[in-house]
C-alpha cells in the first residue's frame, strides 16, 4: 500500500536523493554521474507544486512523481523509484491510478523514458503506452 504527499520546499534534498538511488544508472550509461552536475540540474528542475512524494507503508519515502497537465493531457515529467522499492509491482500500481484518472477526465497521458531504461519502457508498454517518437536518449509515449 503507498500514499502520497505533496512536497515542499523542504523536500529539496529528499527529492534528490531519491533521484540518485533510482536513475543513477541510466544516467551514468548516457552522460556518465557527476553530483555537482545533477545537483545543478535539480536545483533549476525541482518544483515542489509538481511534485509528489511516494511513501511506503511504514510512511518511508521510496520514490516521487511530477506531473503537469493541460485541457488534454497530463504529462508524466518523472516517476522514480527507490531501487530497494523497484520490481515490487508499486509502479504498475501508480500507473494504473493515474491512467485512471487521465481516463476519468478524457485525457492521455505523455511521457518521455530513457531509451536505456528498457525495465520502464517494457512497464508501459504493458500497461497501454505505445511509442510516439523519439529524441536522441529519450522513447516519446503516451497513454490513451
Amino acid at each position: 500500500m503507498i500514499n502520497f504527499r505533496n512536497a515542499t520546499n523542504a523536500d529539496f534534498n529528499l527529492a534528490f536523493q531519491i533521484k540518485k538511488t533510482s536513475i543513477k544508472p541510466c544516467i551514468e550509461k548516457i552522460w556518465g554521474w557527476d553530483d555537482g552536475v545533477q545537483l545543478d540540474f535539480h536545483t533549476k528542475d525541482f518544483n515542489p507544486e509538481k511534485t509528489k512524494i511516494i511513501m511506503d507503508e511504514s510512511n518511508e519515502a521510496i520514490g516521487l512523481m511530477v506531473t503537469t497537465e493541460d485541457d488534454t493531457h497530463i504529462y508524466l515529467q518523472s516517476l522514480l523509484l527507490c531501487q530497494n522499492a523497484q520490481g515490487k509491482g508499486l509502479g504498475t500500481e501508480i500507473l494504473l491510478e493515474l491512467i485512471g484518472q487521465a481516463r476519468s477526465r478524457s485525457k492521455q497521458i505523455k511521457l518521455q523514458v530513457f531509451k536505456v531504461n528498457t525495465r520502464a519502457k517494457a512497464l508501459y508498454e504493458r500497461l497501454g503506452f505505445s511509442t510516439t517518437g523519439q529524441t536522441a536518449f529519450h522513447h516519446q509515449m503516451i497513454c490513451s
